[in-house]
């Protein structure tokens, strides 16, 4: 029953709403007066109710009968509520159907195969662009660089464009006068063509109208720059092909004119496609060269690369090979080409007889010290020295002072250098300019006005062998006489100056008989180094490479020569030094700083050590000369009295190993002087040891 009423009421009133359409909004408020916004309802109405139109009474009475004729059909009121029903069942099946589709939807993929595809081909494709765009920025980035270096190396500072037209505009620009000199009172400019009466600026001013004669001069100046800067990129960027293109420089011709042998075999090799693939740094690294260095060609030329990116040939200085008169292309020994030293200029020259009281036999007799040699004061190839050269540095007085307080317990070397060259201070002079720059026990490193350094040594160390008695007189004038007597009975004499440079040296038998090795007392030549031989190239020796037949021809390659020289002579001059060939002793490496020979690298001098006593049996009168070299790393000072240190240790392990007479031995170290490998840094072959045989090369040896 309350249903039906309600149904009743909501007929009629659907009724009057069709006739009232205006009141539909306050009769649906009406209708629902708690539920929904009663305030709002109770301000609407009102207003409704002052808008109600004037009524038609002829249809105001036909709505009204059929609003009856509606109410008298009973039935017809469950027809509404069958709507709504309907309406509502309609509603749920499409909410169903939608919550069918989303439940479809979420069990397909997300994107179809053929669509999924197509976006990733997009992103791919997006991704390339962005990687070419970056590779394009990168890339102009450098070509930026490379356009500022070569800027810079003309002489052109690089500037964007704005900043030029700013920098143009402000040299056109006349300029102001300082203080408001060119004011007047107010402040204004005066006397200036593009100054208007009132103050203000005037539209011609000079930079802002600009001739067009000087517009177009500076464009062309412009291009004209542009178009050397662009060439001068192209020169500095890497070929593509890394062919080897030349430079065609003053600098290179000049080269090229002096060294045309080199120059024949360079342009030989670029005609045949040379690239910078096939070159070789002078470490031995492959190029390029981490360091910048020069590189050198399969036909043996050296090559510097300039900042354009062609190359030059390097100097002669620095080549490594030369074209001999034959036409072929040789090795070139270190020694050539080398600056002229003091010291190689003062034995040079025409020299005397020298004279030292150690030579006058029976005359006044000097002051005596003998000593015996054991193994515990004597020292062996494979143990080091006892002193560091960083002592030799610092000037440190340790050993001086041992010396002062208990000479009977000094170091064996320190007795044998009679100056007492353990004691120079780093920095004293000596005589003939010459200043102390390294001072230990056993070597003092001297350095001369321009700069050439030299080694002063005990040149009877060598000779100091366990088992024997040195015995040492020393003369007022510095001169000294050492005599070695070994235990079987034999002498060894050696007479040295004050410089401790040797001037004699003779073996003496058991049965007395005398053998000269050393004379260096006798008046020689001077030496014109224009005259001499082109020298002898150098034969590599390593363990394996060379048996001993082959070896002992090594040795014996030398100049043809009708003339001999004095020891001192061939130490010091490097021209005549390399009129004998060199055997370069790969097999013995040393540690960092060490100059010790481990027993299994003296192995490795089995083969030389055998032809060296084999030839001295043969004759004793024999002299081999054996070098020491070092890389430029470190102290020129340093480096050289360790090569000095480790020829002493090759020398030893040949006497130790393969009995060689150590009197028939003469070490001499040249550091970095004369480096295999021509160029700075640390580099394996420049580290090495040599011997060379000086027989015929040396007066008073036969």
């Amino acid at each position: 029953m309350p249903m039906r009423r309600i149904i009743k009421n909501s007929t009629a009133i659907i009724a009057c709403l069709s006739l009232l359409t205006p009141h539909l909004a306050w009769a649906q408020e009406q209708d629902e007066p708690r539920r929904q916004r009663p305030a709002a309802s109770e301000e609407v109405r009102p207003e409704i109710t002052s808008k109600k139109p004037e009524g038609n009474a002829r249809q105001q009475q036909r709505n009204a009968k059929e609003g009856a004729a509606k109410r008298q059909k009973g039935p017809g009121n469950g027809n509404a509520a069958k709507k709504r029903r309907n309406a509502e069942n309609q509603n749920k099946k499409n909410n169903q159907k939608q919550l069918e589709l989303r439940r479809d939807k979420q069990a397909e993929p997300k994107a179809k195969p053929v669509k999924q595809q197509k976006k990733q081909a997009e992103r791919q494709k997006k991704q390339a662009e962005r990687k070419e765009k970056q590779a394009q920025s990168q890339r102009n980035r450098q070509n930026a660089k490379d356009h500022d270096r070569v800027k810079e190396r003309l002489g052109q500072k690089a500037e964007s464009g704005d900043a030029k037209e700013k920098k143009r505009n402000k040299e056109d620009r006349p300029r102001q006068a300082k203080n408001g000199k060119d004011k007047d009172g107010s402040g204004k400019f005066k006397n200036k063509p593009w100054a208007r009466a009132d103050g203000k600026s005037s539209s011609n001013k000079p930079h802002r109208d600009k001739p067009k004669q000087a517009e177009n001069s500076n464009k062309a100046d412009r291009k004209q720059r542009d178009r050397e800067t662009a060439r001068e990129v192209r020169l500095f960027t890497r070929n593509k092909d890394g062919r080897i293109r030349l430079s065609e420089s003053e600098v290179a011709q000049k080269r090229q004119n002096n060294m045309g042998g080199l120059n024949r075999v360079l342009r030989e090799e670029v005609q045949s496609g040379l690239d910078e693939s096939r070159l070789t740094c002078l470490s031995g690294a492959a190029y390029p060269c981490n360091d910048g260095s020069a590189a050198i060609t399969p036909g043996g030329v050296v090559l510097e690369r300039q900042k354009n990116g062609r190359f030059v040939m390097a100097p002669a200085a620095r080549q490594m090979y030369r074209v001999n008169d034959n036409g072929k292309v040789v090795r070139r020994v270190a020694e050539e080409g080398s600056a002229q030293t003091a010291i190689a200029r003062e034995f040079a020259r025409a020299a005397g007889i020298p004279n030292a009281a150690a030579l006058i036999d029976g005359g006044r007799r000097g002051r005596i010290y003998e000593q015996r040699v054991t193994r515990e004061n004597s020292r062996s190839s494979r143990e080091d020295f006892a002193t560091s050269l960083r002592d030799g540095w610092s000037g440190s007085n340790n050993w001086r002072d041992r010396r002062s307080d208990d000479d009977d317990h000094d170091n064996d070397l320190t007795k044998a250098l009679v100056l007492g060259l353990g004691a120079l201070a780093v920095g004293s002079m000596l005589n003939n300019n010459r200043q102390v720059a390294l001072s230990t026990p056993d070597r003092v490193v001297v350095t001369r006005p321009d700069g050439s350094q030299e080694v002063i040594k005990d040149e009877v160390a060598l000779l100091r062998e366990p088992g024997s008695t040195v015995t040492t007189e020393n003369f007022d004038d510095g001169s000294s006489r050492t005599i070695v007597t070994r235990a079987d009975g034999s002498k060894i004499v050696t007479i040295r100056d004050a410089d401790l440079r040797v001037l004699r040296r003779s073996l003496i038998s058991p049965d007395g008989q005398s053998t000269p090795l050393i004379d260096d007392t006798m008046e020689v030549a001077p030496v014109d180094i224009a005259e001499l031989p082109a020298p002898i190239s150098p034969s590599p020796y390593q363990d394996g490479q060379l048996n001993e037949e082959e070896l002992r021809e090594a040795l014996r390659r030398e100049a043809d020569i009708d003339r001999r020289f004095s020891l001192a002579q061939i130490r010091n001059i490097p021209e005549v030094r390399s009129l004998v060939a060199p055997v370069d002793i790969e097999g013995v490496t040393f540690d960092t700083g060490s100059a010790a020979i481990r027993p299994e690298q003296a192995d490795r001098l089995a083969g030389l050590g055998n032809v060296i006593h084999e030839t001295i049996q043969e004759n004793p009168n024999e002299i081999f000369l054996i070098e020491g070299h070092t890389d430029t790393v470190g102290a020129s000072a340093t480096n050289l009295a360790l090569s000095d240190r480790r020829a002493e240790s090759v020398a030893l392990a040949l006497s130790e190993y393969y009995d060689v007479p150590p009197e028939n031995l003469v070490v001499q170290g040249y550091g970095e002087q004369y480096p295999k490998v021509r160029s700075n840094g640390d580099i394996r072959e420049n580290r090495r040891a040599s011997v060379r045989r000086i027989t015929d090369l040396l007066q008073g040896a036969e």
